[in-house]
């Protein structure tokens, strides 16, 4: 009974019983490769897809994805009248980056809203195990970790009177680089804990409480990078 009510309330957060983690990772690679070499309408289908994907997983998630993307194409439309300047010139490319990129950022998120006990057996499931497919696991799983201790910090900061400016950048750099470091030597020693208690180590069968499985949805979003991919290829050959 336990354990299906802890299914039930992870679904009721992630479509892990309809879109395969593996599925995720395929289109960040195929992704890669249109963003790189594509066109701008290429470009905005992505873009397009990728957030209609969020929007499946987290409505929340997806309303500020398309906050922060709009809040960066203001920023390039006021900085590109003063692009004589050094540093508004590093910046506007710096957001241009973000922008151009943007769909793997957002795919990277979703990635991260899987548990890390369904990443791992679906990578077991393509044979991906041991330290490759850990590694992969715990890197999309710390994004979300990532965020929530940059809010610690940055309410640690209003507590002792700091504050963060874009005109201060080394400044507001060493307010948040180093407690953030402390945070992550100490949620390294959490994940290594994690690790050793979740018998990682154990060399038997090892079996899982997520079943994986490639679905007609995971086909038809791969077939659709595909095409999208083959297009993007097309003009250059």
């Amino acid at each position: 009974m336990f354990c299906r009510d802890e299914k039930n309330n992870i679904n009721k957060y992630q479509l892990s019983d309809k879109i395969n983690p593996l599925t995720i990772v395929g289109l960040i690679l195929l992704f890669s490769v249109i963003l790189t070499v594509g066109e701008q309408w290429q470009y905005l289908i992505s873009l397009i897809f990728v957030l209609g994907l969020l929007f499946l997983f987290s409505i929340k998630k997806a309303f500020r994805t398309i906050c922060s993307l709009l809040i960066v194409c203001g920023l390039i439309y006021l900085l590109k009248p003063h692009l004589g300047n050094v540093l508004i010139g590093s910046i506007y490319t710096m957001l241009l980056i973000v922008l151009k990129f943007a769909p793997l950022f957002i795919l990277g998120r979703v990635l991260s809203s899987y548990s890390s006990s369904h990443l791992i057996a679906a990578f077991r499931k393509i044979g991906i195990d041991g330290g490759i497919g850990i590694g992969i696991t715990v890197f999309f799983r710390f994004i979300p970790e990532i965020s929530i201790r940059m809010k610690e910090i940055n309410n640690g900061m209003k507590i002792r009177g700091f504050k963060a400016s874009i005109f201060k950048p080394i400044r507001t750099f060493e307010l948040y680089f180093v407690p953030l470091m402390y945070k992550c030597i100490d949620i390294s020693d959490t994940l290594t804990c994690s690790i050793i208690s979740k018998g990682i180590e154990y060399d038997g069968e090892k079996t899982s409480f997520h079943e994986v499985k490639i679905t007609f949805i995971d086909i038809s979003m791969i077939v659709g990078g595909v095409i999208l991919l083959g297009a993007s290829l097309w003009k250059i050959f």
